[in-house]
């Protein structure tokens, strides 16, 4: 899990930096002051879904399957419920808000299948 969180702290840091440069010099007008807690969400999140399907995946293989399905549908749920009740609250900033929860939801989702097709394959091998 250690190396896991590492990469993962890395990942949430050139996102950090990238979104400061993005917003700082070429897009300020579309900065919205959520976006902070929205990647420490996204990074909260992934590491516990991350510890479960792992515990899953060294418990029983075939479980592991049937219940990365429920996590992924539980994702889609959460982030659809987030980005509901921002877009009721704040009608104005919809747009920059989605296209950021996208993007996120993209790249911490793509870390993390790359992550644990890695543990789940070594874990196969053993």
């Amino acid at each position: 899990m250690k190396p896991f969180i590492v990469k993962l702290t890395g990942i949430t840091l050139a996102i950090a930096l990238t979104g400061w440069l993005v917003f700082s010099l070429a897009l300020p007008e579309f900065y919205l002051p959520i976006l902070p807690f929205l990647l420490l969400f996204f990074y909260l999140v992934t590491i516990s879904i991350h510890a479960y399907q792992l515990k899953m995946a060294q418990k029983d293989i075939g479980k592991f399957t049937r219940s990365n399905m429920l996590v992924t549908f539980f994702k889609l749920v959460l982030y659809s419920l987030v980005a509901l009740v921002y877009i009721a609250v704040d009608k104005e900033n919809a747009i920059p808000f989605v296209i950021c929860l996208m993007l996120l939801y993209l790249v911490y989702t793509f870390f993390e299948v790359t992550e644990i097709t890695k543990s789940t394959k070594s874990s196969e091998k053993k």
